[in-house]
């Protein structure tokens, strides 16, 4: 079984975040799984348009807004094999209290820089992130639960600590969904299933290289490397070049030269 489940919503319309209640998280209580009712923060993390009015112009610019969580750690598990980045809406983490007849292995990590805020809770937009404001690292938001869950039959469980990774919208709120989020889905039902080969064919390309999950020496090094590279290559072309035609008009002139 893949279980997906919102403990906590979002409406960025009004600025909150609520606890959401089920019945889902009681069940899942009874297995020894622990979805907490908080939002996972992370350094790393997606963007949201905020429109300012400056006079008489409304300007629409990205924040980055750290309860939208991009993960890009995970565990070497076939579940999750191949998978490059995974974003998430207001995900909750994951936890395994009960004993050692049931085996929980995690999955899926936040940054080196992340943390917890509880609900219900207001965003703030405008706020000003620092490192401070991310005291945790490696919180688990997907795991997987093997053993007698029920019974005395050995099964397998996957648990997802946000239920709409993997839904892209319909209508006018449709939105391009990342691929690894689908592969995501694919990969935890193929394994549950025992078919692994298709995994490895489905996860095979780069599907992510993040830019502001670079250091900032590193991307200055980048940027300047893009722009200077092309120009260092044309001149060295035309050094060439021109080294090249001084060689045959020397050559021309020589008094033993043959055409």
């Amino acid at each position: 079984m893949v279980v997906g489940i919102n403990r906590v919503a979002g409406e960025l319309q009004q600025a909150m975040g609520n606890e959401i209640n089920t019945g889902l998280e009681t069940w899942l209580a009874h297995k020894n799984i622990q979805v907490e009712k908080s939002f996972i923060v992370d350094a790393t993390c997606g963007s949201v348009n905020v429109v300012q009015q400056q006079g008489t112009f409304s300007i629409s610019t990205q924040l980055s807004f750290p309860y939208l969580p991009v993960f890009n750690h995970f565990a070497k598990h076939p579940a999750v094999s191949g998978l490059e980045t995974v974003i998430m809406q207001f995900a909750s983490p994951v936890s395994y209290t009960g004993d050692s007849t049931r085996h929980f292995t995690p999955l899926i990590f936040s940054s080196e820089k992340s943390g917890t805020h509880s609900a219900p809770l207001y965003f703030d937009i405008q706020k000003k992130w620092t490192d401070v404001d991310f005291p945790m690292k490696s919180i688990v938001v997907a795991g997987v639960l093997e053993g007698k869950i029920t019974g005395q039959k050995d099964s397998k469980m996957i648990v997802i600590g946000d239920g709409d990774f993997a839904i892209n919208g319909q209508g006018q709120q449709a939105q391009q969904l990342p691929p690894d989020n689908a592969n995501l889905l694919v990969n935890a039902i193929d394994w549950l299933s025992d078919d692994t080969g298709l995994i490895e064919l489905r996860t095979r390309g780069i599907t992510s290289r993040m830019l502001d999950q670079v250091e900032d020496g590193k991307k200055n090094f980048l940027k300047w490397l893009n722009v200077l590279l092309p120009v260092l290559l044309i001149i060295s072309y035309g050094i060439i070049r021109a080294q090249r035609n001084r060689l045959i008009r020397e050559k021309r002139r020589n008094e033993n030269y043959n055409r």
